[in-house]
């Protein structure tokens, strides 16, 4: 279902797909020793927060951070981290957090050894949705010491949010215009025509946003 929504919205044609929970996360950090993050004053607070709502889903008994600054944080403050979305910036800068922690888990995994790695498969494989089989993962986590993030950013390119249904969500200003912006990103492609099932799409929530 939400492979075929991303396909139909955006003109993609996904097939294979991976898709992890917190927990997963929090095992991962916690094996490979913990990440470091800038935790500022207003972050702290809530960082605590959903420590605590973590030490109830996962059953632990994770403390405190005493003071904000950059530290090295276990799985469960690194996974608190990144639900906050009640600072300034709201669920953009959430977005923003979470891209932060994936970051730091790679560049800390690229420095893990074997056994490690080997370790952290054993662990979060079981937590692991996909449609890839063992051996393709397997394939793919070998060669993580070869993997780069080269580049990154947020979609929509051009945003707005607000509250439709009493629910926050962030809307695109215009959905043809991102795709088009998403296929260039994606692909280089610079004379992208989207379909017209997305500018079906873009005029409905254009009534939307224009109504609110």
């Amino acid at each position: 279902m939400a492979l075929n929504t991303i396909n139909t919205n955006f003109d993609l044609d996904v097939k294979e797909y991976v898709t992890v929970n917190f927990k997963a996360v929090t095992e991962v950090i916690d094996l490979l020793g913990g990440i470091s993050l800038d935790i500022t004053k207003e972050e702290l607070k809530y960082v605590n927060g959903y420590t605590k709502e973590l030490n109830k889903i996962n059953g632990t008994n994770v403390g405190k951070l005493k003071s904000a600054g950059t530290q090295v944080v276990n799985g469960t403050h690194a996974t608190a981290y990144a639900r906050i979305r009640y600072t300034k910036g709201d669920d953009f800068k959430r977005a923003e957090r979470q891209r932060i922690v994936i970051q730091k888990i790679f560049e800390k995994a690229k420095t893990a050894d074997l056994i490690t790695i080997n370790s952290i498969l054993d662990k979060i494989l079981p937590m692991i949705q996909t449609n890839l089989d063992s051996a393709k993962l397997l394939l793919l986590a070998k060669d993580i010491m070869s993997y780069d993030i080269v580049d990154e950013t947020g979609f929509p390119f051009d945003k707005r949010a607000f509250t439709y249904h009493k629910v926050s969500y962030v809307f695109p200003v215009d959905l043809v215009a991102n795709v088009t912006q998403l296929h260039q990103f994606l692909f280089e492609t610079t004379d992208y025509a989207p379909s017209d099932k997305v500018k079906e799409i873009s005029a409905e929530l254009k009534q939307i946003t224009d109504n609110n």
